[in-house]
């Protein structure tokens, strides 16, 4: 995986950390399987899917220390229903992002569709989790 793609995947990753700390969601706290799948038009081959585990609490459902620190700004996040909804700009490395997002929460699992604009490209990142017992 290149620098680029690593920095873009992080950030994608950090947003969902981000906006999944709604507490009204269909959401159980726990510790909680995250896997993320990008997909890169004009890649020849798809990268493989990256998982985490993740202790998301009513108090704290996820860790957001790097989200502050990548030069981040989250606009028109809302909530309908179960399902979170944003727009974000980032600058980093003298490169501007642009990404959408949206996450549904179902009891012990989510998923979503995260889309990040790079200049001409737009990478996708399709995001599932479940909870896998309580955390530790």
């Amino acid at each position: 995986m290149s620098k680029k793609t690593a920095i873009i995947c992080g950030m994608m990753l950090s947003m969902f950390l981000l906006v999944s700390t709604s507490w009204a969601l269909d959401f159980v706290p726990g510790q909680y399987e995250i896997t993320s799948k990008v997909e890169m038009p004009g890649m020849p081959s798809s990268l493989p899917p990256q998982t985490v585990i993740q202790c998301m609490t009513k108090q704290e459902p996820v860790h957001t220390e790097n989200v502050a620190n990548q030069g981040c700004k989250v606009k028109n996040l809302t909530t309908k229903g179960d399902t979170i909804s944003w727009e974000m700009e980032c600058e980093q490395q003298g490169q501007k992002m642009k990404t959408t997002g949206q996450i549904t929460y179902s009891g012990n699992t989510f998923q979503g569709t995260i889309k990040t604009s790079l200049g001409p490209q737009t990478i996708t990142t399709v995001i599932s989790g479940k909870r896998i017992g309580d955390c530790k």
